[in-house]
């Protein structure tokens, strides 16, 4: 189902996923931002008005959790998914704040990437 003109946010420092989950939510019709570092896709978020991120945890310099409440203090409306290479990831209370559940935790490598795109959906129907 394409989301029209949404604007979503890549954030890993792996290129490779980047990459793919990019091309996949291109043609999902979503206009795509990547960022390796949480400081590059803070000023991304700063820069436009982000819908939506897809957020790695473990990352250089500032990881994904501080990211996410970070970025939420820049845009209330955004939301979040995490995909993580930790099978034992819990979200911490400031980020379940925002929104962020385990329905919204993706382990790493997502293999269905059509899981993204539901996990976007849900979080989009959160009050």
């Amino acid at each position: 189902m394409a989301q029209g003109s949404k604007q979503f946010l890549i954030l890993d420092d792996e290129e490779s996923i980047r990459q793919s989950i990019a091309a996949f939510m291109e043609d999902e019709g979503y206009n795509v931002f990547q960022a390796e570092t949480s400081e590059d896709a803070l000023e991304i978020v700063k820069n436009n008005h982000i819908d939506q991120a897809l957020v790695d945890i473990r990352l250089p310099g500032v990881d994904g959790n501080t990211f996410m409440v970070e970025a939420a203090k820049i845009n209330p409306g955004m939301t979040f998914v995490v995909h993580t290479g930790s099978a034992d990831y819990i979200p911490p209370a400031a980020v379940r704040a925002l929104g962020v559940t385990s329905a919204s935790v993706l382990i790493k490598p997502a293999l269905d990437l059509t899981t993204l795109v539901s996990a976007l959906n849900k979080q989009d129907e959160i009050p």
